[in-house]
């Protein structure tokens, strides 16, 4: 199978996983910053509160004062209510529900189309994050996909879900959590040094590409270019072979110099004039 066809059938199964029809069990929402509540004490209506979450992890509550939210899930900040209630109503029974939820933010770094921060109202599923980051892009190696949650790793297992469906890896992300899609060598070129937009190219079409494909990719040179002292770094080996490309004269005369067609894990190294 092509590599724009295993893109193409990971995107259909993305799409198909998402729209299927499988209850999912929220796990317990940690109350962050800015997230609102409605706060209630059975038999007190008087007490019935909306109150926001201060940028210091607080709310304030009526014969309370100010108490600690952000952190706790709303049954742990139930029971502390009812403990500092206690002293002042018989047997409280607080009930904490969320009205807004503004805190709630993931990251979604490496080999998807718009990898950057989401921002979500409810809580949203590792294949959520995925659809909503614009999906997997051709370069990017789903075995080596992970869930960094604090100073843990989560090893879901990417490829299973999105290629196979297996929804018991379709973990639900907590605030904060940061996932990380790899772009395998493999797959992929990278561009570094004197170009517009340097950073890993995927392959997407069968062959690869030649050098000067890549540096379009790349958005072509910088101002402060040598495009005549262009390397490309090959994993050759237990070593590396430096390759010397003279890009201007290729751009120069298309017909008598050939253009390079890149490897897999290929480097391309544009200088800056004068450096070399």
């Amino acid at each position: 199978m092509s590599g724009r066809l295993r893109t193409l059938f990971a995107t259909v199964s993305l799409l198909w996983l998402l729209l299927a029809v499988v209850p999912l069990l929220a796990a317990e929402y940690v109350i962050g910053a800015a997230d609102v509540l409605f706060i209630s004490v059975l038999g007190n209506k008087d007490l019935d509160t909306v109150s926001s979450v201060t940028p210091g992890g607080k709310i304030s509550f009526p014969l309370v004062g100010d108490v600690q939210a952000a952190g706790l899930t709303a049954e742990e900040l139930a029971d502390r209510l009812m403990r500092a209630l206690s002293e002042k109503i018989k047997s409280p029974v607080v009930s904490v529900s969320l009205r807004e939820i503004n805190s709630y933010r993931v990251y979604v770094l490496g080999g998807v189309a718009r990898p950057g921060v989401l921002s979500s109202k409810s809580e949203i599923t590792l294949l959520q994050a995925l659809a909503l980051a614009g999906g997997v892009t051709p370069g990017a190696d789903l075995t080596l996909g992970y869930v960094a949650r604090g100073n843990r790793r989560l090893d879901a297992d990417f490829r299973t879900l999105v290629m196979q469906g297996d929804l018991s890896q379709n973990i639900i992300l907590k605030p904060e959590d940061v996932v990380v899609v790899p772009t395998s060598p493999k797959n992929a070129v990278f561009v570094m040094g004197e170009v517009r937009n340097p950073g890993t190219i995927p392959l997407e079409q069968e062959g690869g590409y030649t050098i000067l494909q890549v540096l379009a990719r790349a958005g072509g040179f910088s101002q402060f270019a040598k495009p005549s002292r262009t390397v490309i770094i090959r994993e050759e080996g237990s070593g590396k072979q430096i390759i010397p490309v003279d890009v201007q004269k290729i751009i120069d005369n298309p017909q008598g110099a050939k253009d390079v067609v890149l490897k897999p894990g290929d480097v391309v190294f544009v200088p800056q004039g004068g450096l070399f």
